[in-house]
């Protein structure tokens, strides 16, 4: 099975860098905008584009590398669907598009953008049509919470109510209090195949047989 690419388009404001959308291409772009499947994660990871950043106040897409993240995703989707040759798209959403690694100093910072007026929780969302595109969605933001994050837990309500409006079938891997939901790519080498295992049981008993196969 051939090694898919990954997409996406990042803007840079004030030296902040947002990853606004990305997806993971199957086969070659002009065959396949299909989706295979999608997911919305907490927020944007390492990759970078092959091409230089996009100046100032401007946007740019194009092929980027891929990270530890987009590569356990790989995993999980060719898990899901087995040998059959994939054709498609898969699509990597997030709670917010603010581009760090760091999980924690990412919602901080996030916290601090949304206080300063320098973006807002609805910008971070996808319309209910560009949702119901999809087979299903992947909730694994991870389970980051302090109770001073306001912004994020509103931002996070909001998401929420516009997945449900849409009506996408949705699985994962919950938290004990069932709000949070584990994140498909745990740093430990060692659970990333684990946690792999669970999610693709999961999928297979509350979305496989409700969902038709894009294929």
């Amino acid at each position: 099975m051939h090694q898919p690419n990954a997409f996406a388009t990042f803007r840079e404001h004030r030296g902040v860098v947002y990853r606004t959308s990305t997806y993971l291409q199957w086969g070659p772009n002009s065959e396949g905008n299909h989706s295979l499947g999608s997911c919305l994660l907490l927020n944007p990871g390492s990759a970078k584009l092959f091409r230089e950043r996009p100046a100032s106040g401007h946007s740019m897409m194009g092929q980027t590398t891929l990270d530890p993240t987009m590569r356990q995703l790989i995993r999980l989707v060719e898990a899901i669907y087995g040998q059959r040759a994939l054709v498609g798209r898969f699509h990597i959403y997030n709670l917010f598009s603010v581009q760090n690694a760091a999980a924690v100093n990412a919602i901080s910072h996030f916290e601090q953008l949304i206080h300063e007026k320098e973006t807002t929780l609805e910008s971070q969302l996808v319309s209910t049509q560009e949702l119901q595109k999809h087979p299903w969605l992947l909730l694994g933001w991870g389970l980051s919470h302090h109770h001073s994050w306001q912004h994020f837990s509103s931002l996070k309500k909001l998401w929420k109510q516009r997945i449900a409006t849409a009506g996408v079938p949705t699985f994962g891997k919950p938290c004990p209090k069932g709000i949070d939901y584990y994140h498909p790519s745990p740093p430990l080498h060692s659970s990333k195949e684990m946690i792999v295992e669970e999610l693709v049981e999961i999928y297979r008993k509350t979305i496989g047989r409700k969902s038709a196969h894009p294929l």
